[in-house]
């Protein structure tokens, strides 16, 4: 059995009402590792289009258990799984601007685009990256669309996030999610760019963003509790786990991540990017550096459990 922790879950959100600092991150290059493109840059629209729909799948699984995060080197730079992915998709950016235009994407080695400097493509799941990317180019032109067109409807619309969250909704690599992590991944993209794509004026249509880290954040601070004591072994041992238990715990994290966003006031994108920066904290493979979180007070420790193992695309 599966719960939400409701003294928990206020806790943290007492925390984040009173916490400034957090902020929603801005998907903009800055310091010396450029892994986003800069302001103005040609064809950001369609950048992040494809960039989002590829966030999944960076880890690696052995015998049925986790064996660790994606970890490869490309330009003589040693990236995690979502940074590498940003970072190989900027560098082809940058050599041209226009590949990510619906059109291009089928005349590319994509292959070759996501290439360690071993040469070989370190991406788990590579076989579902390359159907997201033909079944993503066959959408778009059957409908004769481009992604800067979808962004232009859902501005001109009384609500731009709810027209945005239906129409982009429907595009492979975005449509097989219940929970739509990646979709309103792309939405807080599009909303938080310096240049301000999408001109959200119905943030209450927002959702959580749902993926592995987080899952991982509430296990251990308690915002969900595991009540099953074999599940709860098997989660500590990293197995991989059933297709109605990672369902299980994945809603429950979204009902308590989206109470907190609630009773908080802060956004999604906000909340979001804490949980995603605080993994630096509470990592995968060694142990977490409690004394220095900014939540460690209110935490519940479960250090040793670990986010449900299973492979999926939504995340």
């Amino acid at each position: 059995m599966i719960t939400v922790d409701r003294k928990q879950v206020a806790a943290f959100a007492a925390f984040f009402k009173e916490a400034g600092a957090v902020q929603a991150f801005d998907f903009c290059h800055t310091g010396d590792i450029p892994i986003y493109p800069p302001v103005g840059g040609e064809g950001m629209i369609e950048f992040y289009f494809f960039n989002a729909a590829h966030q999944f799948g960076f880890w690696r699984l052995e015998d049925d258990r986790y064996a660790g995060p994606m970890l490869a080197t490309v330009d003589g730079r040693t990236l995690k799984g979502s940074d590498y992915v940003s970072y190989c998709l900027t560098r082809a950016w940058r050599k041209d601007a226009g590949i990510f235009a619906p059109a291009r994407v089928l005349q590319t080695d994509w292959n070759q685009v996501f290439a360690a400097d071993s040469g070989d493509n370190p991406l788990p799941q590579w076989s579902d990256h390359t159907e997201i990317i033909y079944r993503y180019a066959e959408w778009m032109a059957g409908r004769d669309t481009m992604p800067v067109e979808l962004v232009a409807h859902a501005n001109a619309s009384e609500q731009p996030l709810a027209t945005f969250l239906n129409e982009a909704g429907q595009i492979p690599g975005y449509a097989e999610d219940p929970l739509r992590k990646k979709l309103f991944l792309l939405a807080i993209m599009m909303e938080n760019r310096p240049e301000g794509f999408l001109k959200v004026t119905d943030p209450e249509s927002y959702e959580p963003i749902i993926d592995y880290h987080l899952q991982r954040s509430a296990l251990r601070c308690g915002l969900i509790r595991i009540h099953d004591v074999e599940l709860r072994k098997r989660l500590i041992a990293r197995r991989l786990v059933s297709t109605e238990v990672e369902r299980e715990i994945r809603q429950a994290t979204f009902d308590a991540v989206q109470q907190i966003v609630r009773d908080s006031g802060k956004s999604v994108a906000a909340i979001d990017y804490f949980f995603f920066m605080n993994r630096r904290r509470c990592p995968e493979m060694t142990e977490p550096d409690c004394a220095h979180c900014p939540v460690q007070t209110i935490c519940a420790q479960e250090t040793e459990l670990f986010q449900p193992v299973f492979r999926t695309t939504a995340y």
